[in-house]
C-alpha cells in the first residue's frame, strides 16, 4: 500500500502542473485574440473616420470638392482602373522596376556591408564617398539615368536599387559590428574559424534586422521607381500619375496613388512573413 502511494504521488503532483500550463497557454491565445480584435478595431475605426471627415469636408463645402474630389468618386475611379488593361501594364512596369532595384540594391547592400564590417581601414577610407553618394538626391539621379539608358527599365530599376542599396548596407555593417563582446570572447575560446563565427554567430545575429530593414526597402524601392516614372517613362504609375495631374483628373490622381499604396502594403506585409519565419527558424 505504501509503495503505491509513493509510486502515484509524481502522477498526481503532474496532473495539476499540466493543467496549470494548459490554462496559461489558453489565456495567452485569448489574450492575443482580443490584442487582434481590438487592432482591426482601430484599423477600422481609422478608415471610417477618415472617410467620414473626407466626406463632411466635401459636401459642408469646407474644401472645394475639384481639389480633393470625394470618396465615391475615388473608389469609383479605382474601380474603373481596374478594368484598365493599360493600368495592369503600368503597374507591371512599377512593380518590376522597384523589385529589380529591391533585389539588386538589396543583395549589393548587404555584401558592402559584410565588406566594410570586416575592414576598418576600408570603411574609413570609403566612408567619404559613400557618404557623398548617399547624399544625392534621388530624383536628381533619374534624369541622368534616363539620358544614359532611355524611358525604358532600366533607369527606375537603377533609382530603386540606389535608395535600398545604402539602407541595408549601413543595417547590415550596424548589426555586424554590434555583436557583444563576451560573445565575441566565447567564439575566440571555442577557437571558432571565420567561417563557423560567420554562420554561427554573426549571420543569426545580424539576420532580423536585415530583413526589417528590407520591409523599409521595400517601400522605398516603390519611391523611387515612381520618382523615375514621374520624371520620365513610357509606362507605370509615375507617368501615370503625371498624366492625371496634368489633366485635373482628381479622382484618378488619388485612385493611382491608392494602387500604389496597396503595392507597397503588399510588398511590406510579404517581407514581414519572411521576417517571422526567419526568427522562427533561428529560434
Amino acid at each position: 500500500m505504501t509503495e503505491n502511494a509513493v509510486t502515484s504521488a509524481p502522477v498526481q503532483r503532474t496532473r495539476p502542473a499540466a493543467a496549470d500550463d494548459r490554462a496559461i497557454f489558453a489565456e495567452r491565445r485569448r489574450a492575443r485574440r482580443r490584442t487582434n480584435t481590438l487592432v482591426w478595431v482601430l484599423r477600422l475605426g481609422f478608415l471610417v473616420a477618415i472617410y467620414l471627415l473626407w466626406q463632411q469636408a466635401t459636401t459642408r463645402g469646407w474644401v472645394d470638392p475639384l481639389l480633393i474630389s470625394t470618396p465615391r468618386e475615388v473608389f469609383d475611379a479605382f474601380r474603373h482602373q481596374l478594368t484598365d488593361s493599360v493600368f495592369w501594364v503600368d503597374l507591371r512596369a512599377t512593380f518590376s522596376g522597384a523589385m529589380a532595384g529591391l533585389l539588386a540594391g538589396g543583395v549589393a547592400g548587404i555584401l558592402a556591408g559584410l565588406v566594410f564590417s570586416r575592414s576598418e581601414v576600408l570603411d574609413r577610407a570609403a566612408a567619404p564617398y559613400l557618404t557623398l553618394m548617399n547624399s544625392l538626391p534621388r530624383p536628381a539621379l533619374a534624369p541622368i539615368f534616363i539620358l544614359w539608358f532611355g524611358l525604358g527599365f532600366t533607369p527606375k530599376a537603377l533609382v530603386a536599387a540606389s535608395v535600398v542599396f545604402f539602407l541595408l548596407m549601413t543595417t547590415t555593417m550596424a548589426a555586424l559590428k554590434s555583436i557583444d563582446h563576451d560573445v565575441s570572447l566565447l567564439t575566440q575560446s571555442l577557437s571558432m574559424n571565420a567561417r563557423q563565427r560567420f554562420f554561427k554567430v554573426e549571420l543569426p545575429h545580424a539576420l532580423p534586422s536585415i530583413v526589417g530593414s528590407l520591409r523599409l526597402g521595400a517601400v522605398y524601392s516603390v519611391l523611387g521607381a515612381v520618382v523615375s516614372e514621374m520624371v520620365g517613362a513610357y509606362e507605370g504609375l509615375g507617368q501615370r500619375l503625371v498624366v492625371t495631374t496634368n489633366n485635373f483628373q482628381v479622382a484618378e490622381s488619388f485612385a493611382v496613388l491608392l494602387a500604389m499604396g496597396i503595392m507597397s502594403m503588399a510588398l511590406d506585409y510579404a517581407i514581414l512573413g519572411l521576417q517571422k519565419l526567419m526568427r522562427s527558424r533561428i529560434r
